[in-house]
């Protein structure tokens, strides 16, 4: 299966986290705001207006099961921050994955404002938390904790790691809706 997330954010850094049967209003609401009061912009775009410090997250509900958040610096991994993601996920479940170093992939699963499982390939070990082995089971399906001559040809840590949670998950994103300009919300609105 080919990531249509992956072709999005590429393989530089990202962080994307999917929230489960919230739509647009409600991530808004979470993140302590509203469509009227935050900027929208394309992401290409977004590092140019929010600078490339800044904690920020764009925001694609584009109907359906699930909501997305793109950390506009995916080197940060901001989305997927404890604080962040705890409030996001109350009632319902997120998954989020983050590519924040060149050498590091982190998958996190959670669910009503717990994490119940994560995964760091820089630590190189099993996953942790109340449903590791649902975790684990997800990634072995990728490629993941096998020797590397028993891996899929070009397996790549990021790439794996969204594959794997866009097929277990349901998550279906359209590249061309993610050229439209999206809210963008910064980190001094959720620390408000």
């Amino acid at each position: 299966m080919a990531s249509a997330l992956f072709e999005v954010l590429g393989n530089e850094e990202f962080c994307v986290t999917a929230l489960r049967g919230l739509d647009e209003a409600e991530v808004l609401s979470r993140l302590g705001t509203t469509a009227s009061s935050v900027p929208y912009y394309r992401m290409e775009d977004v590092i140019s207006h929010v600078g490339f410090e800044s904690e920020a997250v764009q925001v694609h509900a584009p109907g359906g099961d699930w909501a997305y958040l793109f950390d506009a610096n995916g080197s940060q991994g901001w989305s997927q921050s404890a604080p962040v993601l705890l409030r996001l996920c109350r009632g319902t479940e997120a998954i989020s994955v983050c590519k924040i170093e060149s050498f590091s992939t982190k998958v996190v699963l959670a669910r009503d404002g717990v994490v119940i499982a994560e995964y760091d390939t820089w630590l190189d070990e099993r996953p942790s938390g109340p449903d590791a082995d649902g975790l684990k089971r997800i990634l072995t399906r990728a490629g993941f904790f096998l020797p590397p001559e028993d891996r899929p040809d070009g397996f790549r840590h990021p790439r794996a790691a969204l594959e794997a949670v866009e097929e277990e998950f349901g998550l279906r994103v359209d590249p061309a809706a993610l050229a439209e300009p999206l809210p963008t919300v910064t980190a001094p609105v959720l620390r408000s």
